[in-house]
């Protein structure tokens, strides 16, 4: 602000003095402060090379304007063409290389602005010619030299008249910056013209350097304008582009009036004009006009065939998308050809044109879709969108994305645009994700979330109508020895098939759940009687699982335990699968194969399960486990020939736990496999001890109980090898005892493992002989060599006198196999006689001995010596039992 106020004040003394030296240093004064705020100008940047051209003008000009007055103060007097001519020449090139660079032209020097810039050229130098310069160039007073370079003044005012012009029509120059470059520009031209005609008249003169001055500081003053104008706005491009079209037509046309009305102008004042000169600016104006028409011609008809172009490439790609658009009136109807649509409905045969656009909605969406349409109507500009469902013509159903804008009011569309998008992709992708979510992904059935969900839902239906509720939890026996046995894929064939027969034995309106594992669930709703619906359903169920399951490799057959919970006015969802859940353990504890209708009372037994579970996980590492060792006898002398190792667990809270409350939780669970492996290493070690202090016991055998998971593992065999190898037992005083039902589950796997250890030299017994299977042909398959009488059977014999006919049998049948038969528990002396008399082998029971800690156990050893007849004694003062005990309960499951 301080350098403009500098600058007019400069100017007002330059006015006011009176022609000598402080007019002309005035005049230098500005000049050279214009060239100065030019070049720091050019230096912030502003619009790069067109500042910077700008400010060497400029510059340059001012340099021309202090070289002449320099030789001005030299000579005495005003030299009519110097070297300051070529420096203020120079500028003039400098200026019209920055207007070639204007902001919105830089870069791009078309042919058409060449063209524009030659006619106004030629119009801006005829008119000068005849006005002025014409006389001064055929002045044979003048030297030719000085004539040539008054000559080029009009014609470099012409080429930047020529540049502004151009400018102005094309409207590169915008704003202020049209306003500074511009005047500056013409404040130059005009002074230049008017120093031509009246250069000699004094005081024109000093009007004529205030133009100069008054140039100068408007050109300095653009290269400080800042460059923070955007790109132009679409609808001010569309107006620029009509304006270069409108301006090329103009600058075509116009110009060729210019020579007729000079010819005019002159015959008026009496001096005509040198036809000869107008003609062949004519001329050359014709041929620029026709040039310029021409490619104004050339440039319609690109403009048309990239429209044309683009119209088919928008329909190439919309034929091929997999969007449409269509036009809707303000009834719904279509009113463009929506070749699209019917690409994507399959309908190319026929036309959408005409049709009301909700029919091909499927009907459950139409409302939906027309309250969407009718708001959109109500609103202009604003996007709606909804997702509708159409029908393709080969039937199947199309899900689509709507996107609805009302345009009625647009001249050129007048209706709703609606963009579609096909989204059945993903439609069902969301349909399968939601399926997952609330299906169990093996089977098939819903999964816990989606079951829960329903028993809540039953139980809320339950309080309208008065309808009970039941939940059933069921859990399949046998189904880990599957699944260790023959692997995971075995066990996923086994549980997709439980699952059919699952859905096959229940009602429709039923709910079947897989909840993880081998646990399933099943809702029985709207029942009188929900509870005897439920035995039902797991009759049915067990029924179903009688018959065997057909897997990829063999055949095999699981049962189940069901836990039944009926709901009351307080039951949820959880507190019913809770119940439930109770249920089905007293169930497996039962027996298996049963199902069991919660009680109440359950709940506090329950709770006793879950710690002993939880406490049995660190019973082992804690050192609570401990083996127990019962003799057995030899009846036909009463001799000990063996023990059986039986595990006891002495809990820190609840004391002494027997094996049937803890065994089948450890079976459960899996821990039974790292429990087996320690009651095998210690029973091996017990016996190595024992045949080394006591060597005249070597033969005496130990018998170990295992349960069917040990048998599935794969490494169980490793195991007692390594067992035998580590305590250095003969293999044949080692028994390995297991139950018939442990074996029938898996009859292959079982196979195949008994007779690997039967390869080892280990001894086999089936515990509990007579409860389970006892079918000859399972004997005759498996590899063994004792068969242990069940202890309900031997408490049958009550009859001092006789023999109970299923004892009988069942030894018949071991001797027949040409197996040893050991009676368990028995406890009184005719029960050993009746046995004896029926050539029973051995026995164990109370009658001959507790079982004995290990310390007791050496001590009988000690005692005793093999053949000497007096067993009997020996246990009597060593593991005699305690008078009116009850019977310890076996380890073998």
């Amino acid at each position: 602000m301080a350098a403009v106020s500098a600058a007019a004040a400069l100017m007002g003394v330059h006015l006011a003095a009176a022609e000598g030296p402080v007019r002309d240093w005035t005049y230098l004064g500005v000049l050279v402060g214009s060239a100065i705020a030019a070049l720091l100008g050019s230096r912030r940047g502003g619009f790069g090379t067109m500042s910077r051209l700008i400010a060497l003008g400029v510059t340059i000009s001012a340099a021309g304007d202090a070289t002449w007055q320099v030789l001005a103060w030299t000579s005495g007097t005003e030299p009519t063409v110097s070297v300051a001519d070529v420096l203020w020449l120079g500028s003039y090139v400098a200026i019209a290389g920055g207007l070639l660079r204007t902001p919105q032209g830089e870069g791009r020097i078309d042919r058409d602005g060449v063209v524009d810039i030659a006619v106004l050229f030629l119009v801006a130098l005829l008119v000068q010619w005849e006005l002025a310069f014409d006389k001064i160039a055929t002045d044979a007073a003048v030297p030719v030299g000085e004539r040539l370079v008054l000559a080029l003044y009009p014609t470099f005012d012409a080429a930047l008249l020529a540049l502004v012009v151009r400018a102005a029509f094309t409207r590169r120059l915008q704003g202020w910056l049209a306003v500074l470059l511009g005047g500056g520009t013409a404040c130059w031209l005009l002074s230049d013209f008017g120093y031509t005609l009246f250069a000699t008249e004094g005081t024109l003169a000093v009007w004529l350097n205030v133009g100069w001055m008054l140039g100068s500081i408007l050109l300095a003053a653009t290269t400080w304008y800042p460059r923070s104008v955007p790109a132009m706005h679409a609808t001010a491009a569309a107006s620029a582009a009509r304006g270069t079209k409108n301006g090329g037509i103009a600058v075509a046309l116009v110009p060729l009036l210019v020579p007729g009305a000079i010819a005019v102008v002159g015959q008026v004042r009496g001096d005509p004009a040198n036809p000869y000169l107008l003609y062949a600016v004519t001329v050359m104006l014709v041929a620029l006009a026709f040039t310029r028409g021409a490619r104004i011609l050339r440039a319609e008809a690109e403009a048309r065939a990239a429209v044309k172009s683009q119209a088919r490439y928008s329909r190439a790609v919309a034929v091929n998308s997999s969007d449409a658009f269509v036009v809707l009136d303000a009834n719904g109807i279509i009113i463009n050809d929506a070749s699209q649509l019917e690409a994507l409905m399959g309908r190319a045969e026929s036309t959408t044109v005409g049709e009301a656009s909700l029919q091909l909605v499927e009907p459950m969406d139409r409302d939906d879709a027309r309250a969407v349409f009718e708001r959109c109507l109500t609103t202009d500009g604003q996007t709606f969108e909804t997702e509708l469902r159409v029908r393709h013509s080969s039937g199947r159903q199309l899900w689509l994305s709507a996107r609805m804008v009302n345009l009625t009011h647009d001249p050129d569309v007048r209706g709703a645009v609606v963009n579609l998008h096909d989204i059945s992709d993903r439609k069902r992708a969301e349909a399968e994700l939601s399926h997952q979510a609330f299906h169990d992904g093996l089977t098939d059935l819903a999964n816990r979330a989606l079951f829960t969900n329903r028993v809540e839902h039953a139980l809320r239906r339950k309080a309208r109508s008065g309808l009970d509720v039941a939940v059933i939890f069921l859990d399949l026996d046998g189904f880990k020895t599957v699944n260790d046995s023959l692997g995971h894929g075995a066990g996923d064939e086994l549980l997709k098939e439980v699952a059919t027969r699952l859905t096959q034995a229940v009602r429709p309106a039923d709910t079947v759940a897989r909840l993880g594992g081998d646990e399933f669930a099943i809702l029985i709703e709207q029942s009188h009687n929900p509870v005897e619906e439920s035995e039902g359903v797991a009759e049915r169920i067990l029924q179903s699982l009688s018959l065997p399951i057909e897997l990829a490799t063999q055949s095999v057959t699981v049962s189940a335990s069901f836990g039944i919970a009926a709901g009351d006015e307080n039951s949820t969802a959880g507190s019913m699968l809770r119940d439930a859940d109770v249920a089905m353990y007293r169930a497996k504890t039962a027996g298996r194969a049963c199902w069991v209708i919660y009680d109440p009372d359950m709940g506090t037994a329950a709770v006793e399960r879950l710690q002993i579970e939880n406490d049995l996980l660190g019973a082992l590492a804690a050192g609570q486990l401990a083996l127990v060792y019962q003799p057995i006898v030899r009846l036909e002398s009463e001799e000990i020939v063996g023990f059986e190792a039986l595990l006891r667990w002495h809990h820190p809270t609840f004391g002494l736990i027997a094996p049937d409350r803890f065994i089948p939780i450890a079976e459960e669970t899996g821990l039974i496999i790292p429990i087996g492996r320690w009651v095998l290493d210690e029973a091996c070690a017990t016996s190595a001890r024992w045949h080394r202090d006591h060597p005249e016991h070597h033969k005496l055998s130990m018998a170990v109980n295992v349960s069917g998971r040990q048998i599935a593992s794969p490494d169980f065999v490793a195991h007692v090898q390594t067992a035998l190898a580590e305590s250095g037992i003969e293999a044949d005083t080692l028994v390995l005892e297991m139950t018939e039902t442990a074996l029938i589950r898996e009859t292959v796997v079982a196979t195949a493992r008994l007779r690997e250890l039967s390869a080892l030299g280990v001894r086999l017994a089936i515990d509990d002989f007579g409860t389970g299977y006892s079918s000859l042909s399972y004997l005759r398959q498996f590899p063994v060599d004792i068969l242990k009488i069940d202890r309900s059977f031997v408490s049958a014999i009550t009859d001092p006198t006789q023999v109970p006919a299923i004892v009988r049998g069942l030894l018949d049948l071991g001797h027949t196999l040409g197996l040893e038969m050991i009676a368990e528990g028995v406890e009184l002396g005719f029960q050993r006689d009746q046995l004896r008399s029926e050539n029973c082998d051995l026995a164990q029971g109370f009658l001959f001995s507790r079982p004995l800690d290990p310390t007791d156990a050496e001590r009988l050893l000690t005692q005793l010596r093999p053949g000497s007849g007096n067993a009997t004694a020996g246990v009597a003062a060593v593991g005699s039992p305690v008078a009116g005990a009850a019977p310890v309960v076996n380890t073998s499951r």
